[in-house]
């Protein structure tokens, strides 16, 4: 049974949307739970009492004392691994999203039945996988494995990688960029420079010959990598930006 949270201030949404979710888990034999929330608060109380309780979470950003981003980023504080779906009627705050690893950012008032299906069922497709993907690698006779998504980037020199993780760590083994490459094909990291494979979920500033990440680190781009660099990162915000169909078109 897939667990639902529904956290808005405003009750008619609340009835709106949980009508749609029970439809679209009816409709796809899908077996819920849905509470409902009236403020940020009340969610995080709620979590703080049962955290294994909660699988999904659909979060409205302008709320009153504690408004949706406050309150998403307090669950990621609390450890909390459900998939949060903003679910409001202000665009300001996308870029924000990303900070909390948010599975998506839609508009109200310009997401179709379709796209909020789309999104529901990526959730609950996520939300079922029971184990978390783990990046694996030897070293000295040695089995290591990091969760991809505290992954920040790669890097290179005379045969020996460097993986950053988990603000600040590292480990160490050999390989090549294009072995790791093929073995992280579709997991949204991209070449910056020909020594470094960056996670693109961690990007925060393009300049000039750099990237600095949301960890603080600055990794160099080189001339051949801009383009690709930024297109592929266009296209990752894209995807996540999918209310607006003018940018999937």
């Amino acid at each position: 049974m897939l667990k639902i949270a529904l956290c808005d201030d405003n009750q008619c949404a609340i009835n709106q949307y949980a009508e749609l979710i029970f439809q679209i888990a009816k409709k796809h034999q899908i077996n819920i739970q849905l509470s409902s929330y009236l403020s940020g608060e009340s969610l995080l109380f709620h979590y703080s009492e049962a955290p294994e309780q909660t699988d999904i979470i659909f979060l409205d950003v302008m709320m009153g004392k504690t408004d949706g981003m406050e309150t998403a980023r307090k669950l990621r504080d609390y450890d909390c691994k459900a998939q949060i779906v903003f679910l409001t009627s202000y665009e300001d705050y996308v870029y924000e999203a990303f900070d909390v690893n948010a599975l998506q950012y839609l508009l109200k008032d310009n997401t179709s039945t379709e796209k909020f299906e789309e999104v529901f069922l990526k959730a609950a497709e996520l939300a079922s996988k029971k184990e978390e993907e783990l990046f694996t690698f030897e070293f000295d006779g040695k089995t290591s494995a990091i969760p991809i998504h505290q992954i920040s980037y790669f890097e290179i020199w005379q045969r020996i990688v460097t993986v950053h993780y988990s603000d600040g760590k590292t480990a160490k083994f050999y390989g090549s960029m294009e072995r790791i490459e093929n073995k992280l094909s579709g997991k949204n990291f991209v070449r910056s420079h020909r020594s470094y494979l960056i996670h693109l979920s961690y990007i925060a500033i393009f300049r000039q010959q750099t990237v600095q990440l949301k960890t603080g680190e600055t990794v160099p781009v080189g001339v051949t990598y801009v383009q690709s660099l930024k297109r592929a990162f266009s296209d990752y915000i894209s995807r996540f930006h999918i209310y607006n169909s003018k940018i999937l078109s």
